[in-house]
C-alpha cells in the first residue's frame, strides 16, 4: 500500500516569534506479510525523513511493527509490539505519533536523536534540527501538491469533515398508508370470518329447538 500521510511536525517559530505546527507529508510504502495479521506490516518512507526513529533508508522503526518475540534486550515489553488486534489505523496513529513524538532513548538515526534533543532542551534556540525539518515540510508539500494532493496547513484543515447533503427526494407516504391499510383489510376479514362463524352457530341452535 502505498499513499500520502500526514503529521503534525514539531512545534516551530514562524518569523514574527509565533508558534505554528509544521504539516509534514511524508509519502510511505506500506507492506503486508502473507501471514498479516498475525505478523506485523513495514512502513518504509520513500519521502527523505530526518527524524531520531527513521532509518537512513526510510525504515520505520516503532514498537508496535516489531514481531511478538520475548526479548529482553530490546527493552521493550511484549505488550508494545505486534499483536493480531492491530490495525492499519492503530498503526498509522502509531506512526503520526512517533513523528510528533520522537522516541531518543532507542533512536533510528542518532544524529538525528543528538540534534532533536538539542533543539528541545534549548526550547528552540539550536536551529539545526529546526532548519532541517522547515526543508522538509516544504520538500513535501510541494511533492503532494504535485501529485494534486491538497495539503492541510492545520489541524482544523486534516479533521475538516464532507458535508452529506440531505436526501430531498420526497418520500411517497402511499407506501406507508398501503401498508395500514393491508393490515386493515386482514383484519376486516378475520372479523367477517368470525361473524359468519357465530351466525352459524345460531343458526344450528335455533333448528335443534
Amino acid at each position: 500500500m502505498r499513499g500520502w500521510g500526514w503529521a503534525s511536525g514539531a512545534d516551530l517559530q514562524s518569523d514574527a516569534g509565533v508558534s505554528q505546527r509544521a504539516s509534514f507529508l511524508p509519502q510511505a510504502h506500506v507492506k503486508f506479510p502473507p501471514d498479516y495479521p498475525y505478523s506485523p506490516p513495514s512502513v518504509r518512507f520513500l519521502t527523505k525523513v530526518w527524524h531520531p526513529n527513521v532509518y537512513e533508508n526510510g525504515d520505520l522503526c516503532i514498537s508496535i511493527l516489531h514481531p511478538p518475540v520475548d526479548d529482553p534486550q530490546s527493552g521493550e515489553l511484549p505488550c508494545e509490539r505486534w499483536n493480531p488486534t492491530q490495525n492499519v489505523r492503530t498503526v498509522l496513529l502509531s506512526v503520526i505519533s512517533l513523528l510528533n513524538e520522537p522516541n531518543t532513548y532507542s533512536p533510528a538515526n542518532v544524529d538525528a536523536s543528538v540534534m532533536y534533543r538539542r533543539w528541545r532542551d534549548s526550547k528552540g534556540k539550536d536551529k539545526e534540527y529546526e532548519n532541517i525539518i522547515r526543508k522538509q515540510v516544504t520538500s513535501s508539500r510541494s511533492e503532494a501538491e504535485r501529485d494534486g494532493v491538497v495539503v492541510p496547513l492545520t489541524l482544523e484543515d486534516y479533521c475538516i469533515k464532507t458535508k452529506v447533503k440531505p436526501d430531498t427526494e420526497p418520500v411517497d407516504m402511499a407506501d406507508f398508508y398501503d401498508d395500514d391499510y393491508d393490515i386493515d383489510d386482514d383484519d376486516d376479514d378475520d372479523e367477517e370470518l368470525s361473524d359468519n362463524d357465530i351466525d352459524d352457530g345460531d343458526d344450528s341452535g335455533n333448528g335443534e329447538s
